[in-house]
């Protein structure tokens, strides 16, 4: 076992010759540091996949982790002749592996390898322009998107999306240029269940679908995202092709995507789609028990969420949810007998119409059928919905067991990600895996530290005077301290806040606080915002405060003078009416434990680390964290939370902070002016903190 580690004990990786010989070619190529924790990161990562292990390993900000697994990657498919699949959480990482990080890799490696090491990416299916739904088939309800006369901000999007079908390579919608309304992109694409297959499609070779599953079926690295591992591990679909090791960037989103990759949905909208999709293939008395199905589960769903706030569980649903949902199924299992039997083959049209008919069926008929045969494994909720329409959703109560069995005991697996301790242990991470308990596979866990020395670098700032935050948010003085950061910040700030409404009220108070400072410019996060426009507009202003929400917390990478404080406005605790967490919740109480310390914590642990880590992004950047919760400080839970964080400086003294923040800011304002720089003093065991040079 690895030291600090708390999995089962193992010895220490061997030497490899190579691999240290391939990770220096790696760096030098990429005119990077050697650093010892990306060595013993990428070590532990061969071990694992050689030896089909399972390992935990985290790496702080500035290891170079990509490069630390990369290359044990590459060396372990071409020397073995087999394949690793690397899933991760976000497109913006993907697209750093894809087209950064892999392409140098590999050309470093090549002189070290028998051969050329290949590398793919691969998506659902649904991820994919489908040809044969553009060019062929009656105009459904999204397909009337693409009529000639279609006007309005949906049908501009149908005429650009046709445009770019004439002159894409890849079909992949993450290459599209604009963002595409989820109805525009429905109408050209098609999930598994509504594909007809390459041999009976018209377009089946140049399906860009298949193409891509060609690309990742002859590569050595196939870079994924955890959705279509989870769909492949815990559904036994084989979306993924053959493999014996696994690589899991972004691990602490792992459980949470897998869980939102089964998670079941069904509204009366989709019952609708389907009778749509169907009606030229069925009776029309058989559309009608559609439709009229469709009607009665939404009467049904919107008496069940009257005076409800929030997701409420169904367990289990009462009468009227069940009657509708038995109605669903019954109509759904009359149309698809209906469609089955029509054997005509000749059209490869009426084919893709009939597939697509029957795909769509059989989602509302499985999923009803699943809303009326719960089992104490499965939470089922209703979702009365902010914004969309109010729908049933139903997921697994836990998914450790199916990671378990599917995942890790199938494959060398090694899960990484700079947040995966809480209060310095893995067994939190572990057991949401399945890598604890009875028949648990045998796991390591490392956690490879940061070259970087937050405690000189950074402050962590609780403001313990502030009252905590209640049912109605963060309380008004939380504002005036955020107002009080950036003043003092001189701008330069990145408040990540827990809610649309605390962005909504931070930005009035802010708009009023500097009405008349132009020096103070504020960029505000709203709903649909694309987030790399706000970042990039962060980055290119010193001066410049962003406020945004969740999509904020993770993956913003902004070293330098333009984020020097990071405020977040509460401990990230789960919503308290969330369905799932709180059975998962209830189900450890119930076996003794406390579900609060099991399931809240870690996950808001989690989280505030993400968020946390937002401030230091490179060995030269200094600042202030300010959690704008008391409770960090003073709950029992607290200190569990800040020993999750990377090791800053710790104060709740405002006086300290702000004026380590002037300082800064005179530094750095001193510094862009091409001024002479006054170094700021080292902290001490017997002085306060002042951020060091």
């Amino acid at each position: 076992m690895t030291d600090g580690d708390d999995g089962a004990s193992a010895s220490e990786p061997r030497d490899d010759p190579d691999l240290d010989r391939a990770l220096a070619a790696v760096v030098d190529a990429l005119d990077g540091e050697h650093r010892d924790g990306q060595v013993r990161m990428a070590h532990a990562v061969a071990d694992a996949l050689e030896h089909r292990t399972a390992l935990l390993v985290q790496a702080g900000t500035g290891t170079g982790k990509s490069v630390a697994y990369l290359v044990p990657a590459v060396l372990h498919s071409v020397r073995a002749d087999t394949r690793v699949v690397v899933a991760t959480a976000t497109l913006a990482l993907q697209r750093q592996l894809v087209e950064r990080d892999l392409p140098r890799v590999v050309d470093a490696v090549a002189p070290l390898l028998p051969r050329p090491a290949t590398y793919a990416v691969l998506k659902g299916r649904h991820n994919y322009l489908c040809r044969e739904r553009l060019e062929g088939g009656p105009a459904d309800d999204e397909d009337a998107l693409f009529d000639a006369g279609a006007t309005g901000p949906l049908g501009r999007q149908a005429v650009a999306v046709r445009a770019w079908a004439d002159r894409t390579d890849t079909g992949d919608r993450d290459d599209l240029d604009t963002p595409v309304d989820p109805r525009v992109w429905r109408a050209v694409s098609v999930s598994a269940r509504e594909c007809v297959g390459r041999q009976r499609c018209r377009f089946g070779e140049e399906c860009f679908a298949e193409r891509a599953r060609d690309a990742a079926r002859e590569a050595d690295v196939v870079v994924t995202n955890h959705a279509l591992l989870a769909i492949g591990v815990l559904e036994g679909i084989p979306v993924l092709p053959e493999h014996d090791a696994v690589v899991v960037d972004e691990g602490h989103e792992l459980v949470d995507r897998a869980t939102q990759a089964v998670t079941l949905e069904l509204t009366g909208r989709l019952v609708d789609r389907a009778a749509t999709s169907a009606r030229a293939l069925v009776e029309a008395d058989v559309v009608d028990l559609l439709r009229d199905a469709a009607e009665e589960l939404d009467a049904a769903m919107r008496a069940a969420s009257e005076g409800v706030r929030g997701p409420q569980r169904l367990d289990p649903p009462g009468r009227d949810l069940t009657l509708a949902l038995a109605r669903v199924r019954d109509a759904g299992h009359a149309a698809l007998a209906e469609v089955a039997a029509d054997r005509d083959t000749s059209d490869p049209d009426a084919v893709a119409r009939r597939q697509r008919a029957r795909g769509a069926l059989e989602q509302v008929h499985d999923t009803a059928g699943r809303f009326l045969a719960l089992t104490e494994h499965d939470v089922a909720w209703l979702d009365p919905g902010e914004i969309r329409a109010t729908a049933l959703r139903l997921a697994p109560l836990s998914v450790a067991g199916l990671l378990r069995t599917a995942l890790f005991a199938q494959a060398g697996v090694a899960v990484t990600s700079a947040t995966l301790t809480v209060g310095g242990s893995f067994e939190g991470t572990a057991a949401a895996l399945g890598l604890t308990g009875v028949d648990a596979p045998a796991w390591i866990g490392l956690d490879v530290g940061s070259p970087f020395d937050h405690r000189r670098q950074g402050i962590l700032y609780v403001p313990t005077r502030l009252p905590a935050p209640g049912r109605e948010g963060v309380p008004d003085a939380a504002y005036d301290e955020l107002a009080d950061l950036v003043d003092a910040a001189g701008g330069r700030t990145l408040a990540l806040f827990s809610s649309w409404r605390g962005v909504d009220r931070a930005a009035e108070r802010l708009e009023q606080r500097f009405a008349d400072r132009e020096d103070r410019p504020l960029l505000v996060q709203r709903r649909g915002d694309p987030v790399g426009v706000l970042v990039d507009r962060f980055a290119a202003d010193p001066r410049a405060t962003l406020l945004g929400t969740l999509s904020l917390w993770q993956g913003v990478d902004v070293p330098g003078p333009s984020c020097t404080c990071v405020v977040i406005d509460r401990l990230p605790f789960p919503r308290p009416d969330d369905p799932l967490l709180a059975a998962r919740q209830r189900a450890v109480d119930e076996a003794g434990g406390s579900g609060f310390r099991a399931v809240s914590v870690p996950r808001a642990a989690l989280m505030l680390a993400q968020g946390v880590g937002r401030l230091i992004r490179g060995p030269r950047d200094r600042g202030v964290v300010a959690v704008l919760d008391p409770r960090l400080a003073t709950a029992g839970y607290g200190r569990s939370i800040r020993d999750t964080l990377p090791p800053f400086w710790f104060t709740t003294d405002p006086d300290v902070v702000r004026a380590a923040l002037r300082r800064l800011d005179g530094e750095l304002t001193a510094a862009l002016a091409g001024g002479p720089v006054v170094a700021s003093p080292s902290p001490s065991d017997d002085t306060r903190m002042q951020i060091p040079e």
